[in-house]
């Protein structure tokens, strides 16, 4: 008998686990719309819309506005103004703007970064392949040869896929054929995989046959990698989806093959919105960078047999600090015993700072979530994206937008244009009721003065509770210069 369940466990060992095995794939710069599933007409995603059909998609779902914020937020479950990386790290800043910039940290270290620690402690392996930035590189394999140093984040394996060696499908398959190493290895225990894409980020590389095949189909190849908005849907960037769409479905059959997909979580989600250069968002407004819907608000997509049920779907908002106290949850870890336990310096003052709550009500449909709002701080440039200096809250149906010092009107501009929109001198208030207006086209804050007022005093409350640094006035503002300097980090990709 004994040899029989030796057997069984090495063959199935989800039948004896008692933790799930986590799978979080984060897709970089893909839209709300990207999916077939969540209404793209230009192509079938079809391995996506299966585990969408398999499990729980969310309409709702919100990232931040740009790569970096959202990575912090993922692996910290704070929100940007708390751990002070709300911005791309490296980022320049226009230096004769309205406003100075408030002073962003450069890296988010590991005693905030507690996540993949936390999900060690409670007995987890802990591996990650592809793009990091978080701190001064974009991807894992040039971090990896630093001695320790994802072992101090709490990862046992990082992946050596190397975007510098794989132009031709933006790491996409080397990120997959890490993972799936790592999950192989670690079959007989509790995993959680954080398959951290590149794509569909620009540069727009894909395979060539998957180009040529939506170019067979009518859509115009990009005249350089680096696309153009009078060019979408562009040819090169469809095929970057249906690549990565067809990774996903690698990687999902392993799941199956291996015996795991029993127990298994699996995400799927994008860190921000979609590159309006290269992709329509509509009818959301703008995108990535922008703190309008087209700019946080993502695909999000769970799977987990006997827990989700298949098909559902969730409108209730949710945000990428969620998954930190959700996986901690799903791990049934007490979160403040653990890291209190750990050497990490004030780990247990961090799990108490916890930013994002458990999804599991959700997740089971057995219950809500206790919050009221969401918040994002974006108090720095991205004028090639068309945003200034803001704040945002959103409260039920409620959102409000905070421009600190100035504004981009983007009327008449087109996302190529640099800078992206006309400069207005000036703070700004904007709120949208996002049930009756989804697409922020009526700012209301003038006809509801009682509700304004209301959500810039919750906005400024919580702001003064994170000890959020904010912009401040510029002396050295120059009207004809303003925008100079800005534009892309100095190192790594935005």
């Amino acid at each position: 008998m004994i040899y029989r369940l030796l057997f069984l466990l090495a063959v199935y060992p989800t039948l004896f686990a008692a933790q799930p095995n986590i799978l979080h794939i984060l897709a970089d710069d893909m839209g709300w719309n990207a999916l077939s599933c969540y209404g793209n007409k230009d192509l079938q995603t079809p391995n996506l819309d299966r585990l969408a059909a398999q499990g729980m998609r969310f309409t709702q779902a919100y990232a931040d506005a740009q790569c970096s914020p959202t990575r912090a937020a993922f692996l910290s479950g704070q929100y940007g103004a708390r751990t002070g990386v709300f911005k791309v790290l490296n980022e320049k800043e226009p230096s004769f703007a309205p406003m100075r910039s408030a002073e962003a940290k450069d890296a988010l270290g590991p005693e905030t970064a507690t996540l993949a620690t936390t999900l060690r402690k409670a007995g987890y392996a802990t591996g990650i392949s592809g793009k990091w930035h978080i701190a001064n590189n974009h991807a894992v394999a040039a971090l990896r040869r630093r001695e320790g140093y994802f072992d101090s984040y709490g990862f046992d394996f990082a992946g050596p896929a190397n975007s510098n060696e794989h132009h031709e499908d933006k790491t996409v398959t080397a990120i997959t054929d890490d993972i799936i190493s790592f999950i192989e290895s670690n079959r007989s225990k509790p995993w959680f995989a954080f398959v951290s894409h590149f794509s569909p980020h620009t540069k727009l590389e894909a395979p060539e046959a998957l180009i040529a095949k939506q170019v067979a189909r009518g859509f115009k190849r990009s005249a350089d990698d680096d696309g153009k908005s009078t060019e979408r849907p562009i040819a090169n960037y469809l095929a970057m989806l249906e690549h990565l769409d067809n990774e996903v479905g690698r990687l999902l059959a392993k799941l199956d093959s291996l015996g795991l997909a029993e127990n298994t979580l699996v995400i799927f989600t994008s860190d921000n919105g979609g590159l309006s250069r290269v992709t329509n968002n509509a009818p959301l407004r703008e995108g990535k960078g922008s703190p309008y819907e087209g700019g946080i608000r993502v695909p999000l997509i769970v799977r987990w047999p006997g827990k989700v049920k298949p098909g559902s779907e969730c409108d209730a908002p949710v945000h990428v600090v969620d998954f930190h106290p959700t996986f901690v949850s799903v791990a049934e870890i007490k979160v403040a015993s653990a890291l209190a336990e750990s050497k990490q310096p004030d780990a247990a003052k961090a799990a108490a700072t916890l930013d994002g709550e458990s999804l599991l009500p959700l997740l089971t449909q057995t219950g809500t979530l206790h919050r009221t709002a969401l918040f994002w701080h974006m108090p720095t440039y991205t004028t090639n994206y068309g945003r200034t200096p803001c704040a945002v809250i959103r409260e039920g149906d409620w959102k409000l937008i905070h421009w600190f010092g100035d504004y981009l009107d983007t009327t008449g501009f087109t996302p190529d244009d640099k800078p992206y929109g006309k400069l207005v001198v000036g703070p700004r208030t904007e709120v949208f009721n996002l049930r009756e207006d989804p697409y922020e086209t009526r700012n209301v804050a003038t006809d509801r003065p009682k509700k304004t007022t209301h959500l810039t005093n919750a906005l400024k409350a919580w702001l003064n509770r994170t000890k959020a640094k904010l912009p401040t006035p510029n002396p050295d503002f120059n009207e004809k210069r303003w925008w100079m300097s800005a534009g892309k980090p100095v190192k790594g990709e935005n």
